[in-house]
């Protein structure tokens, strides 16, 4: 009989251990995802037709399922009025690109203000909806004192590269105001920051990152850093330069070429 034990507790931890995996794997599977509230209607639309609150209601999602062009619920104030450019089922999600471009999708406290990209591969592909950076890249030019006070002040360039706007909204693109590829797009900034970009466009060159709708990661642009000559230089640090070979097809580091 003693000789039957471990087997039986053998058996009944292995009973055990299947238990609680599986209570493991039913905790996942019910894990709720993240969800956000999008804006959808309530009732067939027209062409043509512009949304009313009444027309309009809200919807809860994953996340994960969010179309790119999905307007969420808390815009559903801003999209009153609105003409959509094409029939809209009910139930279904209103979409940035369904609206007719309009002063009204300015959010309160924003101004619109153009963005010329010009030839851009990122402003190409934008609608209107879609978050983006915008990342500047520019001269800096400081006076650097030395111990010489009888010395004139020194002046000394840098170039640096860093995230202007972390999280900027598409209002509008240049495909329907000046054809497809113009580059120019129509942008919602607070009024500071609109004379900022404006500024910035005079003066440094400006990229596009393209985001995804309601990232809150690398809202603040000092979390993001400066990309400077300093940058690459420590991204030297350790490595060994290499040199050509004589041999095609081969590359040797100068430790090994001497």
């Amino acid at each position: 009989m003693k000789n039957y034990i471990p087997l039986v507790l053998a058996v009944l931890l292995g009973v055990a251990a299947v238990l609680a995996v599986g209570r493991l794997i039913r905790g996942q599977n019910k894990a709720k995802e993240e969800t956000c509230l999008v804006t959808a209607v309530s009732r067939d639309i027209k062409a043509g037709e512009a949304l009313t609150i009444e027309a309009m209601m809200k919807k809860e999602i994953p996340v994960s399922a969010r179309p790119a062009q999905a307007t969420a619920w808390s815009m559903a104030p801003q999209l009153v009025g609105q003409k959509v450019w094409r029939q809209i089922s009910s139930g279904d999600y209103v979409l940035m690109t369904d609206l007719e471009p309009s002063r009204t999708m300015v959010g309160e406290g924003e101004w619109a203000v153009t963005l010329n990209m010009g030839g851009d591969s990122i402003a190409a592909l934008v609608q209107p909806g879609d978050e983006v950076a915008i990342i500047g890249t520019f001269g800096l030019s400081r006076r650097v004192a030395t111990t010489d006070l009888s010395a004139p002040v020194r002046e000394e360039q840098k170039d640096a590269t860093m995230v202007l706007f972390p999280r900027v909204r598409i209002l509008a693109t240049g495909g329907r105001r000046g054809g497809e590829g113009s580059g120019e797009l129509i942008v919602g900034l607070k009024p500071q920051e609109a004379q900022l970009l404006v500024a910035a466009q005079q003066k440094f060159k400006l990229t596009l990152a393209l985001r995804r709708p309601g990232d809150e990661t690398a809202i603040n642009r000092l979390d993001v850093g400066m990309v400077d000559a300093e940058t690459f230089n420590k991204l030297l640090n350790g490595m060994e330069s290499v040199t050509l070979s004589a041999k095609p097809g081969m590359a040797v580091s100068s430790e090994r070429s001497k």
